[in-house]
């Protein structure tokens, strides 16, 4: 990596432009990433307090703010309680987007808005 420093007469302080950086492929393996998954583990009570949660939000149709580990990342969700599904462990809910399902095990919080 190579620095340099260049000056004019317009400028008076220092400017610095580098050339390139150049990192090769086995810097990182990119089947790590795989067996590195940082995936959120609950306990059993934490899960306990969202399935909760979902049944008080489902009874009373408030807002909910949902976060959710899918594909490896967060999503994040605002929506409404349609439907809770126990024989598919899923939930139903509606948002701007219209209705979609979401297993409750993908679940991480929820946050009652209303």
């Amino acid at each position: 990596m190579e620095e340099r420093n260049s000056t004019s007469k317009r400028y008076v302080r220092r400017q610095t432009r580098w050339e390139g950086l150049f990192v090769s492929e086995h810097a990182w393996d990119s089947t790590a990433d795989f067996i590195n998954d940082p995936q959120p583990m609950l306990s059993a009570d934490e899960q306990g307090a969202i399935l909760d949660m979902l049944v008080v939000a489902c009874e009373r149709k408030c807002t909910v703010f949902i976060q959710s580990w899918q594909e490896r990342h967060f999503h994040y969700c605002r929506c409404t309680i349609r439907k809770l599904d126990q024989e598919k462990w899923a939930v139903t809910y509606e948002d701007s987007f219209g209705e979609r399902q979401l297993a409750i095990g993908m679940i991480t919080s929820i946050h009652m808005l209303d």
